[in-house]
């Protein structure tokens, strides 16, 4: 039996980790999660103690994520793009980390947006400067958008996120923007999608985007799991396409089962799992409009 950590800054029960559990216990694989509730100040030692000892790795939650990506001796591809490790996976004394979110926002827009990647629109508002919003820029980058506006309440940590996605953002516009309801809706007046991973939907049911700044057909993706938001509700009521980010969600949680166990996750056992946990009666597609 490996150990496997979820490393947090809460004892809280999750939903990522009550999804994990679940596939985990349905599979019968020899992996036994625990929950490490660190700070910030004692990730380094935590991250080191998974070098020894029966550890398949860890599960880092926020406000982790950043920090732990310069812990590791080795980041995937997408962990390397956002600056973020979600996952780490042990191979000897050696710690490599990866980035499922990303797989999570891939797959929660090729859902959204139109089928053909030629015809997604070239700009877009993303709303967050944390693990989710790293992982929005790092899709939004590879799918070809010309133009990223990212709004943070703390304009510094925007910025942050734009300095780190530099070097790959040379061929198009990345930009920090202060939270101004006249910028934000000049912003939104030229982009098709808006990816809302700022959180604030989850806290209450106030959308973060006032309703006369969104306009006509917006492409929305809320990334709150369980409910349709004032946002999405909002924007569909102008015509838009929104979904939540229940989709995104399960897809990062069968990338993160494969790299854990080698196999594939049911996908029912997972959803169950996540409805279970959110307190949901178990729903289909989180699309939502024409």
């Amino acid at each position: 039996m490996q150990r496997l950590p979820v490393i947090g800054q809460t004892s809280t029960h999750n939903a990522f980790e009550a999804v994990q559990r679940a596939a985990i216990e349905a599979v019968g694989a020899a992996l036994e999660i625990e929950r490490w509730e660190r700070r910030p100040h004692q990730l380094a030692d935590a991250i080191d103690e998974l070098r020894d000892g029966p550890f398949a790795g860890a599960l880092v939650l926020a406000p982790h994520k950043e920090r732990a990506a310069g812990l590791v001796n080795a980041l995937s591809e997408d962990a390397k793009a956002t600056g973020a490790v979600n996952v780490i996976i042990r191979d000897g004394t050696k710690l490599r980390g990866h980035n499922t979110d990303v797989d999570g926002l891939r797959a929660g827009l090729t859902d959204l947006l139109p089928r053909a990647q030629g015809k997604w629109p070239r700009a877009a508002v993303v709303l967050g400067a944390g693990g989710g919003a790293r992982a929005a820029v790092a899709v939004l980058v590879g799918g070809g958008f010309q133009r990223i506006a990212l709004f943070n309440r703390h304009l510094h940590r925007a910025e942050a996120v734009v300095t780190h996605f530099t070097r790959i953002t040379r061929h198009m516009e990345l930009r920090a923007r202060p939270w101004h309801e006249t910028i934000l809706e000049a912003e939104l007046s030229k982009a098709g999608l808006l990816v809302d991973a700022s959180g604030l939907g989850a806290e209450s049911d106030e959308s973060p985007v006032p309703a006369e700044l969104l306009p006509e057909d917006l492409n929305v993706l809320d990334l709150v799991l369980d409910r349709t938001t004032s946002l999405m509700r909002d924007a569909k009521e102008r015509g838009g396409t929104v979904a939540n980010g229940r989709a995104s969600f399960l897809a990062s949680s069968e990338a993160t089962f494969r790299l854990l166990t080698g196999a594939d996750a049911s996908s029912d056992v997972m959803r169950q799992a996540l409805d279970t946990e959110l307190g949901l009666p178990e729903e289909g597609a989180a699309v939502v409009g024409d």
